[in-house]
């Protein structure tokens, strides 16, 4: 393993991060709005369902980004959602979602995100998150805040789950999970209600900006998470992995929460009694 960047170190990354996905976010979201303007073709074509999109925008966005990142930092390990896996035992390894809210990019519903991590050891120690709706970056550093551009992010409030609005995406794995979806059923009626994005990139940033005070989804991958378990972190909010085997970076499948400590702790307890929780633990 790789001694642990330093202060310096991890801010030098941010430093590249930032501008990169708000680089590559920019370029995406042209080629979305010149795709709908008639002027553009998406290229899209289905992976392994109908809500399960690619576009030729998703495989040229992470190509930028990891011919930067190569460049920048060559003894770093790469993972892309776009079948790029290239770290084995290395470690640093980025983590790369090029486009998250697939579906939402190809009917130009907002917004998409271009989310990239730093993990090291295990742990999300930078991140930087393109958000197209507001055209604005998030991102964090281990130990040096959240940030959106040049405004620090800090949660405000504390609420219980009965004042707390929530957030969450459906995955395929949930259609055929009765566990999980009386989960839903549970924790929503017990909430002042519920929102789904689309993006569980963006909803990572809404828990850190406060639009929102929980965040849950099951099903993920390592990509959809990366560089938001980093900014919720930092927010003062909670990163939970309820399910997915102790290599996270590799698990099929996510089970994740993230919000303010009180309604994530509220919500753990009753996942608990549906018997979701496979492992419990704070990237």
């Amino acid at each position: 393993m790789a001694d642990s960047l330093s202060s310096a170190e991890l801010n030098a990354v941010k430093d590249l991060l930032v501008p990169l996905a708000l680089k590559v976010g920019s370029w995406a979201r042209h080629e979305q709005l010149q795709h709908f303007r008639g002027h553009a073709d998406l290229g899209i074509s289905t992976k392994t369902s109908p809500g399960d999109v690619v576009t030729r925008v998703d495989v040229e966005a992470q190509r930028r980004i990891a011919e930067e990142l190569r460049a920048a930092y060559p003894a770093f390990g790469l993972l892309g959602e776009e079948g790029l896996t290239d770290f084995d035992d290395t470690d640093p390894v980025w983590v790369i979602d090029p486009i998250d809210g697939t579906h939402n990019f190809v009917r130009n519903y907002p917004g998409f995100c271009v989310s990239i991590g730093l993990v090291q050891a295990g742990e999300s120690v930078v991140g930087a998150i393109y958000d197209s709706a507001s055209g604005g970056v998030y991102w964090a550093v281990k130990g040096g805040g959240a940030w959106l551009g040049d405004e620090r992010l800090r949660l405000a409030e504390d609420p219980p789950l009965s004042h707390s609005l929530l957030t969450t995406n459906f995955t395929e794995s949930v259609r055929d999970h009765a566990a999980q979806q009386q989960f839903f059923a549970r924790l929503a009626g017990a909430s002042a209600g519920v929102r789904a994005s689309g993006s569980a990139a963006r909803d990572f940033c809404f828990v850190a900006d406060g639009r929102v005070d929980f965040f849950w989804q099951f099903g993920l991958k390592a990509w959809d998470v990366a560089a938001g378990a980093v900014i919720v972190r930092e927010a003062g909010g909670s990163f939970e992995i309820w399910g997915g085997g102790e290599d996270w970076l590799r698990a099929p499948q996510l089970n994740v929460a993230a919000g303010a400590p009180r309604v994530t702790g509220e919500a753990r307890e009753l996942a608990a009694g549906f018997g979701l929780l496979d492992r419990w633990a704070r990237p």
